[in-house]
């Protein structure tokens, strides 16, 4: 699922830019402020339909212009093309077809992100790691997406209908009908992920110094009480969410539990140690949406500035057992292509780029 071309128009600082990308490591070297982090974005848009820096699209366009577009080409032959529009209007298309969702474009691209908000994951709220563990199970259980969908419709209504205040209980059981239908197809399918997913993260803290990571556990947790049908629990919290106005188990309120010895991990990892715990659910993710050449894309913004040499190294060593392609922003080229020159072929030939005002250009001399 690598990028083999990737295509800009007006985003951000880079009015123009087409670019041909390698298979395997793409190097994006410069000063800060010239653009590397918005070509990241731009490729998070494709894939999404969004950027990971601003929830409004008018305040990627470039300054000036009325739209930007993003337009890319996989190794596989699929092509993939975003429009947004400074009045809110925007197109998507795959294979020159319009796309009814953003979520068709995630399933053709798939991304992960490493970046200074990232590290979120541990010391976030459960929100952020929901999304991460939704993340997997999207790109594993094809069937997901649709029971997620119905989950928060009912959702919806039945939230609807709470905040109204003293109700007739009547009116909730069909919302509640298909709360507990989908919740628990929700449930069932994160949790056959989820048990894939912690043996893999364990295998990724293995490859780390330290006795504290042999004390890591990461736990799911269903968003209800354990031992309890979700149907139980609705009626066991019924006049506390009449009271509040909103639903208050379900797996909406899911949440991955990272705790050593019982405490949160994140009030006993050094900033680094958390970094790299972040960095090993980010490939173990990746590793299990492997499915032959189904592969996701890593961007990383700034690996230098995150971790340190040794950490770099094995970071790389994990993204190449699991992802088709990475594209890596840095700002000194020597330090930026170092970690992956001790990888086996094709890892340890990157491609480089140098990015100065918002102008790409193929640089084959790291002096350069």
């Amino acid at each position: 699922m690598a990028l083999s071309r990737l295509v800009l128009s007006n985003f951000r600082n880079i009015s123009a830019a087409d670019l041909q990308l390698a298979p395997a490591v793409n190097l994006f070297c410069g000063a800060n402020g010239e653009g590397k982090t918005s070509l990241l974005e731009a490729v998070h848009m494709l894939a999404s339909g969004r950027s990971f820096r601003s929830r409004q699209a008018q305040a990627v366009i470039t300054h000036g212009a009325d739209a930007l577009a993003v337009f890319g080409r996989l190794y596989s032959g699929v092509t993939m093309g975003v429009e947004k529009r400074r009045d809110g209007q925007g197109r998507i298309r795959i294979n020159q077809s319009p796309a009814e969702t953003s979520s068709q474009l995630a399933a053709c691209l798939p991304l992960q992100v490493i970046d200074s908000e990232s590290f979120a994951a541990l010391d976030g709220g459960p929100g952020v790691r929901r999304q991460l563990l939704d993340w997997t199970v999207f790109h594993v259980e094809h069937s997901f997406a649709l029971h997620w969908k119905v989950y928060q419709s009912a959702l919806k209504q039945r939230n609807a209908l709470l905040r109204r205040g003293k109700i007739d209980t009547n009116l909730l059981a069909p919302w509640d009908q298909q709360l507990v239908a989908s919740g628990e197809q929700v449930d069932g399918l994160r949790r056959g992920v989820f048990d894939r997913l912690a043996d893999l993260f364990r295998e990724r803290l293995e490859d780390l110094p330290g006795a504290v990571f042999g004390d890591l556990e990461l736990h799911y947790r269903s968003g209800w009480k354990k031992g309890t049908g979700l149907q139980a629990a609705l009626s066991e919290s019924l006049s506390g969410d009449v009271a509040q106005g909103f639903t208050r188990s379900g797996p909406h309120r899911a949440d991955l539990r990272f705790v050593i010895h019982g405490q949160p991990a994140h009030a006993v990892l050094s900033r680094g140690q958390q970094k790299m715990a972040v960095c090993a659910l980010r490939t173990a993710m990746a590793a299990v949406v492997v499915s032959g050449d189904n592969k996701p894309v890593f961007l990383v913004d700034d690996l230098p500035a995150e971790l340190d040499q040794h950490n770099q190294q094995l970071f790389a060593r994990w993204v190449s057992d699991c992802a088709s392609q990475v594209l890596v922003t840095g700002i000194e080229a020597q330090v930026t292509v170092q970690p992956w020159l001790a990888l086996p072929p094709p890892w340890d030939t990157p491609k480089m780029f140098h990015v100065e005002h918002g102008k790409i250009r193929t640089v084959d001399d790291l002096t350069e």
